[in-house]
């Protein structure tokens, strides 16, 4: 049975990832959207998840939302504090400061290989 793991990451560090872990795993990196966010709200609403919708209706505020979020493990728990927002395609983009580069934000599944 293949493990899988899901966490949010930065693209930037999906492309560092050391070897050992892109040796073991099958990677796929999926950048975040606003559209995304919008659709999990109308998902869990319509599902009756309440807690759920709360945390994804803050997708016009990235950064706040990031601190909200359940069910993902971030890379870096530094991430919740870093400056967000969406770019002009409505992928969002996230950095550590104002003079650090952008990097797209998403999450990452991670398939174990099998051998």
């Amino acid at each position: 049975m293949r493990r899988t793991k899901r966490l949010i990451i930065r693209e930037y560090d999906v492309k560092k990832l050391p070897k050992s872990v892109t040796n073991k795993y099958d990677i796929k990196f999926t950048p975040f959207t606003k559209s995304y966010f919008e659709k999990r709200v109308t998902y869990y609403s319509l599902k009756g998840k309440g807690y759920l919708v709360k945390q994804y209706m803050h997708y016009e505020y990235p950064e706040s939302m990031l601190r909200r979020m359940t069910g993902f493990k971030l890379h870096d728990r530094n991430y919740q504090y870093w400056l967000c927002k969406y770019d002009e395609e409505g992928y969002m983009k996230i950095r550590a400061g104002l003079k650090q580069p952008e990097s797209k934000l998403g999450f990452v599944t991670m398939k174990e290989k099998v051998e």
